[in-house]
């Protein structure tokens, strides 16, 4: 007996694996579970030793450091994403799956309803327990798991759906947005409105070398003439500096009288732009007011 009992044991686990994954593969089982898992399962996020250190309140993934017990139904916009890349990025560790009286209570006791024998002896007793830890395996190793894996891919489609979709329409306000429309004029002598062909200055922000460019161009778009100024943008901390300042908003405004644009289109590359904008706005202002500053 001491010698075949090792190998009764290992056809017994055998035995039971297959039955499980039988269980599992049951189409009424999946679609019973996959309901619950859709509207219960939930998802939850804590940084790893190397994300509570990076992750700070500035951090793209602050928003999604800390989450308890989320409804995976509830994430319908980009956050998935930024969970998902900040897990590849080993900054988070997330968590996804039922909480545990939904495994106990919902699942387990029906469970337990449908493949439990309903006798009273002590050997109908004893095959419940292989029942139950059969169903236990079955749902917690191999159903629940495939259950998560199909949330994963649900939440990333819906989350590059939205994200694609914001994408789409944020391109489609750009090109939908009509061109600069000039003013027009009354010529004295026929007395016929005529449109003024635009002049456009375009401002491209530089750190100082490359400097900050202004360029002006024709209604062609051909460039007319550049202008070079590396110290309109900076904030002065001497007077050596806020002279140099000085001199390049002098030869901006003598640009700007020279050519005297209709329009000033300055390329938003980073928040500095905000400060170039207004520097922009104190030279317009020498010169005349209507001149569009986008």
């Amino acid at each position: 007996m001491d010698v075949e009992l090792p190998i009764l044991q290992e056809d017994g686990l055998c035995w039971s694996l297959q039955v499980s994954v039988e269980i599992s593969t049951e189409p009424a089982v999946r679609e019973y579970v996959r309901n619950i898992y859709t509207d219960k399962a939930v998802v939850s996020t804590k940084p790893t030793a190397e994300g509570n250190g990076a992750i700070d309140s500035f951090h793209p993934y602050a928003g999604v450091k800390w989450l308890l017990n989320k409804p995976v139904n509830a994430f319908c916009d980009e956050q998935w994403l930024l969970i998902q890349k900040a897990e590849e990025e080993k900054q988070l560790e997330v968590t996804i799956g039922l909480p545990k009286d939904i495994i106990e209570i919902t699942l387990m006791q029906e469970f337990e309803s449908l493949y439990l024998s309903e006798g009273v002896s002590l050997t109908a007793q004893q095959w419940n327990e292989h029942r139950r830890q059969i169903l236990r395996d079955a749902l917690v190793s191999i159903v629940l798991p495939s259950m998560e894996k199909e949330a994963r891919m649900i939440m990333s489609a819906r989350a590059k759906h939205w994200l694609a979709a914001e994408c789409g329409l944020k391109l489609w306000k750009k090109v939908s947005m009509a061109p600069y429309v000039p003013p027009k004029v009354v010529d004295t002598e026929d007395r016929i409105d005529s449109v003024v062909v635009p002049r456009v200055l375009a401002c491209c922000w530089g750190p100082g070398n490359p400097a900050t460019t202004f360029v002006m161009l024709d209604s062609a778009g051909e460039v007319m003439n550049v202008l070079y100024t590396g110290y309109l943008n900076i904030r002065a901390a001497s007077p050596e500096q806020q002279q140099r300042k000085n001199n390049d908003q002098d030869r901006l405004l003598q640009f700007m009288r020279d050519y005297q644009p209709h329009v000033v289109v300055l390329g938003a590359a980073n928040l500095q732009c905000r400060h170039l904008q207004k520097d922009i706005f104190e030279v317009r202002d020498f010169t005349y007011k209507d001149i569009i500053c986008l």
